[in-house]
């Protein structure tokens, strides 16, 4: 369990596949109206308190995103509300595991990924290619809201789960496999 806190009123806690198995849940079951992810909720929270050297009540107004790892672990980002926001209560917001971006020429393709911000840090990211479209999917820790902002304006994109991902991978053409956005960035840059 890795704990940091970037902000005052934000904590953000990545689960590792085995401390999922510790916990006893997994991303698919994550669902704040159940028991059993309120009380993984909790005990994050507890280690994260602990860790932090700070209280942390669960029962404070709170914001959770979860978004899983391709590792089969899990990010969890904590927002404490401030208390003049209303909320009934936490509430876990679940975010897609892939974000699928269909191009309809390379040109398109390279300008997206000239001008996306990454820097080609984003090492979870593959390319395809199939009857002359090119499908970009990333699988990363980065804000997917961000990325599919900046892609949409050059690409059909969604969010999507490890299925329609492991589709493509298993019937279109393996163009990039690993880090693509840098071998992309690269290529690029050599023309």
């Amino acid at each position: 369990m890795q704990i940091s806190s970037p902000a005052e009123n934000r904590i953000v806690v990545e689960l590792s596949a085995k401390d999922m198995q510790e916990l006893d849940i997994t991303y698919e079951e994550m669902d704040y109206s159940a028991i059993e992810t309120r009380r993984v909720i909790w005990t994050v929270l507890d280690a994260a308190g602990k860790f932090l050297g700070r209280e942390l009540d669960p029962s404070r107004k709170m914001i959770i995103e979860a978004m899983p790892m391709s590792s089969g672990g899990c990010v969890l980002c904590f927002t404490i509300l401030e208390t003049a926001v209303r909320a009934k209560r936490p509430m876990l917001i679940k975010q897609a595991a892939n974000l699928i971006c269909d191009f309809e020429s390379l040109d398109g393709l390279y300008n997206a990924v000239q001008d996306c911000g990454i820097n080609g840090e984003c090492e979870q990211s593959s390319l395809y290619e199939s009857n002359g479209k090119y499908r970009l999917i990333i699988s990363s820790p980065h804000d997917m809201r961000l990325l599919e902002r900046h892609f949409c304006e050059f690409a059909v994109c969604k969010k999507c789960e490890n299925l329609e991902a492991d589709f493509t991978r298993e019937h279109w053409n393996p163009i990039a496999e690993y880090g693509a956005l840098g071998a992309i960035m690269c290529r690029r840059n050599q023309i």
